[in-house]
């Protein structure tokens, strides 16, 4: 076959021929037709030499090839072509496939007779070579071979030292295990091997197609879409915040709402029902105040709510009934992995206590699966809970300040769960508590004091306790613009949830609600630390719901987050249109911002990513008061100092990222044509063709 003929295959005749030889068929056409041109050549000047050394008397040349992979080794005798058993397979055909790397055991050398280091080397690639750059060109060859060196092929330049280490191997055998030996032949092309009559070695290390020794050494962002799977690097807080506020930047602006409907909450001092103020912002109360349930249970199936009723007791005999309606199951959310589906927990706290039942000191809850919880501590009490039951929960304070609660299952008597100290409890009230996950809950506060089942005996349902032994727990603002918003403003670990939690201690009659990535996961429980990233995920989803549903009530708020880019402060303080604004900035030295930051990573066991802080410095914007804020407070550096520094960090990060990539133009495939009047379209030149009009003879 001519090489004219070659040129003139199709793709897939090129392929017949080099399936038909043996050889590797994959690639582009280029390199096919090239493939099958040296297959060609080699064939031709195998059989030269065949026909010199019938015709020579000095007797044929001799040679040692070592061979990679399970590659013949030709020894002296003939100058014939190694072939191999198994061709190497490519990762991808695509123009965009990585580089394999060829995991083939390698033949260890073996020492060969009649082998001299003095013997010239073979002339077998030289007369290859002149034929290749006779038949397809110096230019395209040299291209091809720069651009896609094949695994068996070395370049010109490294020919002579191979020969020279082939021969030296010939002699003395490879010292090494094999294994060894199997990592220094590892080659990398950007197609299949084919058989060469060379006599060179593969163990050239410093060949410049040797692929890495692993392929995680890429840089990240390039070979995009490749099938190759990355060491996985766990992601904290910081990076899940980060993520969630720059969505901001594209998010389209809201207006300010209208006043809230929650502005008509009746605040009557003497109706008992599920209290409105005292609840999570994720409960939802029925209009009737004696019913409730999860509000966001069908995006975050995670949450747990709480929610305390209006009125307590400081001393006396009291309770009320809980009935577990039914249990709500999320049909868009796996929830396969969470052991706890469902949970219901009743009992009682006092109003400085967390809203998650059972979670801290002097907060006493009987949980549904049959425990009984305090102080984050559980311990096997009772009986589990099914659709359907009622559950009683009892208390009683003595003149001495002691309580103790006591827990019924429709009807019947669990028996006595906690007993409390006069000192422990120090006066305080006892308020009754609920704490719901994926079930909807109705209580019994009937006014005329009717139980659904039998009550112990002296005891009395909180509605019809007398009003000077109940208590009235904290009410809301009476309007919108007695609230107060504070926005924490920071870089990440600059300290503003360490300002927030001694603000919150230092005025604890405003009652703030804290909204932070934390708060949201205090309110999710999974066991193990396998789920963390799926919870970070939910929790910071979550909280972007929570700012808009805080909008409409009438709380005190503190806003825990980075807040450092003005599209996500202005998106969120709009929504609090009417309320007092104020931004808290938290800008510490950098010397003091790196080890709080380090200390934080220390803390929560995983470090932010420098790619993020980076983004963060180039975003960070002081806020500015007027439209948004009505006051802006500086806990740590001022104003001035505060801008210089920021300044810097701005500078450093422009430095050290990477430019953004440009983007496309998009370029509409038909454009449409705007005709002048010179008869042209605007782009495109464009030819008017009129018949011939021929005069008609009268």
């Amino acid at each position: 076959m001519l090489v004219e003929e070659v040129k003139q295959l199709k793709v897939a005749e090129l392929r017949a021929e080099l399936r038909g030889r043996g050889l590797d068929w994959r690639g582009l056409k280029a390199g096919l037709q090239a493939r099958l041109i040296s297959a060609l050549a080699a064939a031709q000047t195998a059989g030269e030499a065949a026909l010199d050394e019938a015709s020579s008397p000095e007797g044929p040349c001799q040679s040692a090839t070592v061979g990679t992979g399970v590659t013949e080794v030709v020894a002296e005798g003939s100058c014939e072509a190694p072939r191999e058993e198994h061709q190497p397979q490519p990762a991808d055909s695509g123009p965009r496939s990585l580089a394999y790397v060829d995991q083939s055991t390698q033949t260890e050398t073996e020492p060969t007779a009649n082998t001299s280091l003095s013997q010239p080397p073979c002339s077998c690639s030289k007369r290859r070579k002149e034929e290749e750059v006779k038949l397809l060109g110096s230019e395209k060859l040299e291209h091809f071979r720069t651009n896609c060196q094949l695994p068996n092929e070395t370049s010109p330049e490294t020919k002579c030292g191979d020969q020279e280490a082939s021969q030296q191997a010939s002699v003395s055998p490879v010292e090494g295990p094999p294994a060894a030996a199997a990592a220094d032949g590892e080659v990398s092309a950007c197609s299949s091997s084919v058989s060469q009559p060379d006599c060179t070695s593969t163990e050239d290390e410093q060949s410049p197609y040797r692929a890495p020794a692993t392929l995680e050494t890429r840089v990240d962002g390039q070979n995009e879409g490749m099938n190759v799977k990355r060491p996985h690097e766990e992601k904290g807080r910081d990076y899940y915040e980060f993520k969630e506020e720059i969505q901001y930047n594209r998010a389209k602006t809201p207006e300010p709402g209208p006043e809230s409907e929650d502005d008509m909450e009746i605040d009557d001092d003497d109706v008992v029902r599920l209290d409105l103020y005292n609840s999570d912002l994720h409960f939802e109360v029925d209009v009737d105040g004696c019913s409730g349930q999860p509000l966001l249970w069908e995006k975050f199936p995670l949450l747990r709510s709480g929610c305390r009723l209006t009125h307590g007791f400081t001393q006396g005999k009291t309770g009320f009934e809980v009935k577990l309606v039914k249990t709500l199951s999320a049909a868009t959310v796996d929830m396969s992995f969470d052991p706890e589906p469902y949970v219901l927990r009743v009992g009682w706290s006092v109003d400085s206590a967390s809203l998650q039942l059972g979670e801290e000191e002097l907060s006493f809850g009987f949980d549904g699966a049959g425990r009984a919880v305090t102080a984050g501590k559980a311990e096997e009490f009772g009986e589990p809970l099914s659709e359907g039951d009622v559950i009683g929960c009892y208390a009683v304070i003595s003149e001495g300040g002691e309580a103790e609660l006591s827990f019924h299952k429709n009807g019947h008597s669990l028996g006595v769960a906690f007993h409390i100290t006069s000192s422990a409890l120090g006066g305080r009230a006892l308020y009754p508590h609920i704490l719901c996950k994926n079930c909807s809950v109705t209580l019994n506060l009937d006014p005329q004091g009717t139980a659904w089942y039998p009550a112990p005996p002296g005891y009395y349902l909180l509605p019809v306790l007398p009003s000077a032994q109940r208590t009235r727990a904290s009410l809301p603002p009476p309007h919108r613009k007695e609230c107060e918003v504070l926005m924490m403003v920071g870089m990440p670990g600059s300290g503003k949830s360490h300002w927030a939690q001694n603000h919150l201690a230092k005025n604890p009659e405003k009652c703030y609600n804290l909204l932070s990535t934390n708060t949201i996961l205090h309110c999710m429980k999974l066991p193990g630390p396998e789920h963390k990233e799926v919870l970070l995920q939910q929790a910071t989803q979550c909280l972007a719901h929570l700012i808009r549903i805080a909008a409409n009530k009438r709380r005190n708020f503190i806003l825990d987050q980075a807040n450092i880019y003005p599209s996500a402060r202005k998106h969120k303080m709009l929504r609090f249109h009417g309320y007092q604004r104020r931004a808290v900035v938290v800008v510490p030295s950098d010397a003091e911002w790196r080890r709080r930051l380090q200390q934080q990573q220390q803390d929560e066991g995983v470090e932010a990513p420098e790619m993020s802080l980076l983004k963060s410095k180039v975003s960070f914007t002081l806020p500015e008061q007027g439209e948004l804020f009505e006051d802006i407070l500086f806990v740590e550096l001022c104003h001035e100092e505060a801008e210089r520094l920021l300044t810097t960090y701005k500078e450093e990060a422009r430095r050290l990222l990477p430019a953004p990539p440009k983007r496309k133009k998009h370029q509409n495939r038909h454009p449409k044509f705007h005709m002048n009047v010179q008869g042209r379209a605007h782009g495109h030149r464009l030819y008017l063709c009129f018949p011939r009009m021929e005069p008609k003879l009268m």
